[in-house]
């Protein structure tokens, strides 16, 4: 159960990078600043991060 659920944070930490990132280069209506996508971004790797301890526990 452990190791699903640190794959599934891993594929959705990857996911928020590009949205993050994407978002920053969207027009000024849509998009978002550079702070907001740089906190996005931080939060992508940081949910990656739990996602791959997660997963390594689950081995185990």
């Amino acid at each position: 159960m452990l190791y699903k659920l640190g794959r599934f944070l891993q594929i959705v930490g990857l996911i928020m990078l590009p949205a993050a990132i994407a978002g920053n280069l969207a027009p000024e209506p849509q998009g978002i600043d550079l702070w907001m996508s740089l906190k996005l971004s931080a939060v992508g790797v940081l949910v990656f991060t739990l996602g791959y301890w997660l997963q390594q526990m689950g081995r185990q």
